[in-house]
């Protein structure tokens, strides 16, 4: 038989109140549902100025259980596949920048055509000089220091 005597002397909690003490105790960033395909919709240099997409171009982002909450393996695919591990340091607040890094970068190392070399060259620019990141559900953006990458899902 269980013993229930325990059962009615808890005192009762608001679960908003201590499931915001528990998020302002956790030190660990949080997980955010990147997981997924997207698609590249807009690429800019630091100057702002849109780099032409002359075709689809899809990422993959990848989470797996042997990884940090706060990482994620990501696939870019413009000609060749760009690759790397991409680490949040996720403020409670979603909706704001985030601070983020992806590195180090790899990449598969065929010729591709010239108007798509050209946007893997500058691809290959602003992926590694990521330091921010935005995200709102269908929207992602990486911010970098050499331009923007601007997916949807």
């Amino acid at each position: 038989t269980m013993n229930h005597q325990h059962y009615h002397t808890r005192p009762t909690h608001n679960p908003t109140t201590s499931n915001q003490q528990l998020s302002t105790m956790e030190s660990k960033p949080n997980h955010l549902p990147l997981e997924g395909d997207y698609k590249l919709i807009k690429m800019e240099d630091k100057n702002g100025e849109q780099i032409p997409l002359p075709s689809d171009f899809s990422m993959h982002i990848l989470h797996d259980e042997k990884m940090a909450l706060n990482q994620y393996r990501i696939a870019l695919k413009i000609g060749n596949t760009l690759g790397g591990m991409l680490t949040l340091d996720a403020p409670d607040d979603t909706s704001k920048k985030m601070p983020a890094k992806i590195g180090p970068l790899m990449s598969t190392m065929m010729m591709p055509p010239p108007e798509i070399f050209h946007v893997e060259q500058c691809a290959s620019k602003i992926v590694p000089s990521m330091q921010e990141l935005s995200y709102s559900g269908s929207e992602l953006i990486f911010h970098g220091t050499e331009g923007t990458l601007r997916f949807e899902r």
